[in-house]
C-alpha cells in the first residue's frame, strides 16, 4: 500500500526527506487532484462546445471565428511567456528568497504584457494600413480585440497561479481555473438560449478570465519584495534558452488555428477547433505530472539524488502510459459515434482529425518525464533544441498539409485542412519525443521502457475490439458510447493483468490516489492554511 500519514495525506516535504515511493505517491495524489480539476474543467468547455453546435444558430461560424481568434491573439502570448513562468518555478523551488523571486518575475511579466498588447495593436494597424488587408468579416477584428481583453487578465493570473505551483500548492494552482470554466459555460449557455449576436460568445471568454482573475488573488499570501538586480540576471539566465521553447510552443499550438482559417473557412476552422477541445483533454494527465515533476526534480538534482531522478522519470513513464493508451486508442478507433455523439451529425468531417490528432497527446506525456530531468538538471538548451526540432517540422508540415495552394507561385499542396494540421501536430510531437529519448539516454543510460510497448500492443488489440463490436452494437445515445468506453477500459485491464504489467500495488495506489474522501480533505487542508497565513 502507498505511505500514508494520519488523517491519510502526506505532507509536502521537501523530496530529500522522501524515499522513491513516498515521492512517487506524492506526485500521484497530486496529479489525481490536477486531473480530476483538469477533467472537470474539460467537461465544462465540453459543455460550452457542445451548447453552441447543438443550440447556437450559427454553430459553425461561430466556433470557427473562436478558432481563429484564439490562435492569433495566443501567437502573441509568446512575449510574456519567454521562459520565465519555468524560471519562476525553478528558483522558487530551489529555495531562493520567495519575495524577491515574486516581485521580480512579476516585474518582468507586467513589462512584458504591455509589450503583448502594443505587439497586437501594431500588427493590425499593418495588416489594415501598410498591408492594405482587411478582415473575412467585419465581427473578426472586434472579436480579436475581445480576444486580448481575454489575454490580458489571463497572463495577470498566472503571475499569481505559477507562484502556487513552484510551491506545488496544486489545490489552489487549480482551483481558477475550473471557476473560469465555470463562469464561461454559464455565459454561453445564456448568450445561446437567449440568440444574442456573434460575439458574445467571444465575450464568454473575458468573463471567464475575470473569474480567473480574480480567484487567482484570493489566497495570495506571499511576500512581494522590491525586484533585484541579482534575481534578474538569474530569472534571465535561464529564461532566454527555455524562451524558445516556450516560443516555439506557443507558435506551433496557434499557427495551425490561423492557417485552417486563412487558406479555407469558418467551416474547416470549426471541425479543427471542435476537435482539438475534445482532445485537450487528455493532456491533463500530462500537464498534472509535468506540473509537479519539474519542482521536484530540480529539488532532487539541488542534492545531487541522480539515481532518484532517473527512477521517478521511468515510473511517470509508465503510469502516463498506463492511463493514456487505452483513452487514446478507445477515441481513435471509435472517431465516429464519438464526433456524432459528442458533437453533431454536422461534424462527420471532422472524424480524419480525431483519428489522427489524439495521439499528439500520447507522445508529450511519454516524453513529458525526461524533459523534466533535463530542465530540473538546468539544462534548459536540450529542451530548446527539442521544440526546435519540433518547430520546424509542425510549420513546415502546416504550410504542406493545410493549403490546397499557393496560387502566386503556382505551387498545387495536399490540402488537407484540419486534418493535414492533425498530422503536422502528431509527427512534431513524436519527432520531439524521438529527440529527447535520444539525449535521455546519452546522459542517463535510460532505454526503451518496455512497459509502454506493453501497453500499445494491449491498447492496439482493444481498440480493433471495440471497432468490431460497433458492427453488431449501434450506438445513437451518449450512454451507448459510455457502455462502450467501459467495455474498452476493463479489456485492456484484463490483457494487462493477463501479461502481469497490472499489478496489485498498481490497482492499490490508484484506488488510493482517487480516493475522493482523502483528496478533499487534502484540499480543505491546503486551502484553510493558505488563508490563515
Amino acid at each position: 500500500m502507498p505511505p500514508e500519514t494520519e488523517g491519510g495525506l502526506l505532507p509536502t516535504p521537501d523530496p530529500i526527506y522522501l524515499n522513491i515511493a513516498t515521492i512517487t505517491f506524492v506526485i500521484a495524489r497530486k496529479s489525481a487532484l490536477v486531473v480530476v480539476t483538469n477533467v472537470l474543467n474539460g467537461l465544462l468547455n465540453y459543455l460550452s462546445l457542445y451548447l453552441i453546435a447543438r443550440f447556437y444558430y450559427l454553430p459553425k461560424f461561430a466556433l470557427g471565428l473562436l478558432n481563429f481568434t484564439i490562435g492569433f491573439v495566443a501567437l502573441y502570448r509568446l512575449i510574456p511567456n519567454a521562459g520565465f513562468p519555468q524560471a519562476h518555478i525553478k528558483r522558487v523551488s530551489e529555495g531562493k528568497d520567495i519575495g524577491k523571486c515574486n516581485a521580480t518575475f512579476f516585474f518582468i511579466r507586467l513589462i512584458l504584457t504591455f509589450v503583448m498588447i502594443f505587439a497586437v495593436f501594431a500588427s493590425l494597424f499593418i495588416w489594415k494600413h501598410v498591408v492594405g488587408r482587411g478582415f473575412e468579416d467585419p465581427v473578426q477584428e472586434k472579436a480579436v480585440y475581445v480576444m486580448l481583453c481575454y489575454n490580458i487578465l489571463l497572463m495577470l493570473a498566472q503571475n499569481f497561479i505559477t507562484t502556487y505551483r513552484a510551491k506545488k500548492e496544486i489545490a489552489i494552482a487549480q482551483f481558477p481555473f475550473f471557476m473560469e470554466a465555470l463562469a464561461r459555460t454559464i455565459a454561453t449557455a445564456y448568450f445561446v438560449a437567449f440568440d444574442y449576436p456573434l460575439i458574445f460568445i467571444v465575450y464568454t471568454y473575458v468573463i471567464g478570465g475575470a473569474a480567473l482573475f480574480f480567484t487567482s488573488i484570493l489566497f495570495f499570501r506571499e511576500p512581494i519584495d522590491k525586484p533585484s538586480k541579482e534575481y534578474f540576471s538569474t530569472y534571465f539566465q535561464f529564461a532566454i534558452p527555455v524562451s524558445l521553447v516556450s516560443v516555439s510552443f506557443i507558435i506551433m499550438t496557434n499557427l495551425d488555428k490561423v492557417l485552417v482559417q486563412l487558406f479555407w473557412s469558418y467551416e474547416e476552422g470549426a471541425d479543427y477547433f471542435s476537435i482539438v477541445r475534445l482532445t485537450r483533454f487528455i493532456n491533463s494527465i500530462t500537464v498534472a505530472f509535468g506540473l509537479l515533476l519539474l519542482p521536484t526534480m530540480s529539488a532532487m538534482y539541488i542534492r545531487n539524488r541522480l539515481e532518484e531522478m532517473k527512477a521517478i522519470s521511468i515510473k511517470a513513464e509508465r503510469y502516463m502510459s498506463m492511463i493514456l493508451m487505452p483513452v487514446v486508442f478507445l477515441l481513435i478507433f471509435l472517431a465516429p459515434p464519438v464526433t456524432s455523439i459528442l458533437l453533431t451529425k454536422k461534424f462527420s468531417t471532422a472524424i480524419p482529425i480525431l483519428q489522427v490528432l489524439p495521439l499528439f497527446a500520447l507522445f508529450d506525456a511519454l516524453e513529458r518525464p525526461y524533459q523534466s530531468i533535463l530542465l530540473g538538471m538546468d539544462l534548459p538548451k536540450l529542451a530548446r533544441n527539442r521544440m526546435l526540432i519540433m518547430l520546424f517540422v509542425n510549420v513546415i508540415l502546416n504550410l504542406l498539409l493545410i493549403p490546397r495552394d499557393i496560387r502566386s507561385l503556382g505551387i498545387k499542396l495536399f490540402g488537407l485542412a484540419g486534418t493535414g494540421a492533425a498530422i503536422a501536430t502528431v509527427v512534431a510531437y513524436f519527432s520531439g519525443l524521438v529527440y529527447t529519448r535520444i539525449i535521455i539516454y546519452k546522459i542517463s543510460k535510460i532505454g526503451v521502457n518496455v512497459s509502454v510497448i506493453k501497453h500499445f500492443i494491449a491498447a492496439i488489440i482493444m481498440g480493433l475490439i471495440m471497432n468490431y463490436l460497433t458492427e453488431f452494437y449501434i450506438v445513437n445515445r451518449w450512454y451507448d458510447l459510455l457502455i462502450l468506453f467501459i467495455m474498452g477500459i476493463f479489456i485492456y485491464l484484463g490483457i494487462l493483468v493477463a501479461i502481469r504489467e497490472f499489478k496489485k500495488e498498481d490497482f492499490d495506489l490508484f484506488i488510493d490516489t482517487i480516493n475522493p474522501k482523502k483528496m478533499l480533505l487534502y484540499m480543505k487542508e491546503e486551502m484553510k492554511n493558505k488563508l490563515k497565513r
